[in-house]
């Protein structure tokens, strides 16, 4: 199609970065749609409303920014979409690459990123939970429990029925931040893997459905999947429970940092969801799903 003007390149490049976003969502959910172009000999040229964008990343962030988008949305007459995850690195990659002006990460960027031109927003904390099916007669683990279950040395509950590990990868943003407040954590979590001890949940909607659906099953997800999604059981950790109290002050150390991601500068239309995901509105609907307002 040829093009006439400065007015048409920059509504090519529009749709370029548009069609980017929508490949890079398809590889993670099949239920992305593309734009709705017409199909004729000479078609009209797509133009992106400047109120309607993309907003992806960690699987964990989800719950949250859903419900942040949707109360921004429903505000604004706006239309942000928050995907299915791309995970953090996804987000990143992203975001570097032009094809995201904001996404979303669990985990802190490192030297190397933040030299690239990328910088974060925290915008809340969720705790990580110990969890399990609702039918488990237990209500607390200590660390050693944590460390056992994981070695195959405690396979039963209280009541003597058997306890179904489900384990996440090595590189999952949770394990990261357990593997620093857990000692010999690491190592556990390793050996299974490479003995292929227990079966590995690759997602967090994966881990969540087996904790609603497995009797005697033992993983770990975080406060906003318990809050949003009924029927998952969480267990305290030495008697402490990770309530947003004991979260901010530090009584329940097992949580991890929610944050934006941007490169250089935010765009207009990430600024005012930003601002609004950090106001009073925002914080309330961050604390009635589960998580911390970050500070």
């Amino acid at each position: 199609m040829k093009t006439v003007g400065g007015t048409m390149k920059i509504r090519r490049k529009y749709v370029l970065v548009f069609l980017s976003v929508l490949a890079l969502i398809a590889g993670c959910s099949n239920q992305a749609s593309p734009p709705n172009v017409n199909q004729t000999a000479k078609p009209a040229p797509v133009v992106l409303s400047s109120n309607r964008f993309v907003v992806a990343g960690s699987g964990t962030n989800l719950p949250i920014t859903e419900k942040l988008a949707a109360a921004y949305n429903k505000k604004n007459n706006s239309s942000i979409e928050v995907p299915k995850s791309i995970g953090s690195d996804g987000a990143i990659k992203a975001v570097q690459t032009g094809t995201l002006d904001l996404g979303l990460i669990s985990r802190e960027l490192t030297a190397a990123e933040k030299s690239g031109g990328l910088k974060e927003i925290p915008y809340a904390r969720v705790g990580i939970v110990f969890a399990t099916h609702p039918s488990t007669p237990d209500n607390d683990v200590s660390l050693e429990d944590i460390l056992k279950i994981h070695q195959g040395l405690k396979t039963t509950w209280s009541d003597g029925s058997k306890i179904v590990v489900l384990i996440r990868g090595m590189h999952d943003s949770s394990n990261q931040i357990l593997f620093q407040l857990i000692p010999g954590l690491e190592k556990t979590i390793a050996e299974s893997l490479h003995e292929k001890r227990w079966q590995v949940m690759y997602h967090d909607v994966d881990m969540s459905t087996a904790l609603r659906n497995k009797p005697g099953v033992f993983g770990h997800t975080d406060t906003t999947d318990i809050t949003i999604n009924s029927g998952i059981k969480a267990l305290t950790v030495k008697g402490v429970a990770a309530t947003p109290e004991n979260i901010q002050a530090g009584s329940y150390p097992y949580s991890k940092q929610l944050s934006f991601v941007y490169k250089d500068s935010l765009s207009e239309r990430a600024k005012a969801f930003v601002a609004f995901a950090t106001s009073d509105e925002g914080r309330g609907i961050i604390v009635a799903n589960g998580g911390t307002p970050s500070r």
